[in-house]
């Protein structure tokens, strides 16, 4: 009994502890962290700027109500339990969803464009030239001969 135990404990703590599922678990925190840094940037410093420019309108008050019935408010449609199309909300759901896809796609693009760079240097520092170890002139990497001392090379990858 305690060896089976034992190993599930170790068949767990193997599971557990991979590689993957601690950079998934890391993942999902950053992209927590990300996704209310994000939601930040976009309810306090781009609304504020789009509601100062649509201030006479108030998407969330439009709604439509199924029936024959009409009410001066939302509130008071939703009072009398009347069947109500709140497509106002959706309109500043859709507002809002446009932003967030915008500065994701900028931020995407940012992050994309600097992981491209990196790798952009990466292969300009790949060497692309050796010495040859005989008369040890710069010689293009790829060369199976130098050109100076005509020493056969060993190839290189």
């Amino acid at each position: 009994m305690l060896k089976k135990v034992k190993k599930v404990a170790k068949s767990f703590k193997d599971f557990a502890f991979k590689d993957a599922v601690l950079g998934t678990a890391v993942g999902i925190m950053i992209g927590s962290a990300i996704k209310d840094l994000i939601n930040s940037l976009i309810d306090n410093i781009l609304m504020p700027p789009i509601a100062y420019i649509t201030s006479n309108i108030d998407f969330s008050k439009l709604f439509i109500v199924i029936g024959k019935n009409k009410y001066e408010s939302i509130e008071m449609a939703e009072e009398a339990d009347a069947l109500i199309l709140t497509y106002g909300k959706f309109i500043n759901s859709f507002i809002s969803f446009l932003i967030l896809a915008f500065v994701l796609y900028l931020l995407v693009g940012v992050v994309v464009k600097s992981i491209q760079k990196g790798l952009d240097e990466k292969k300009e520092k790949k060497e692309k030239t050796k010495r040859c170890p005989y008369c040890f002139t710069t010689i293009d990497i790829k060369a199976t001969r130098c050109p100076n001392c005509t020493s056969q090379l060993e190839k290189s990858n």
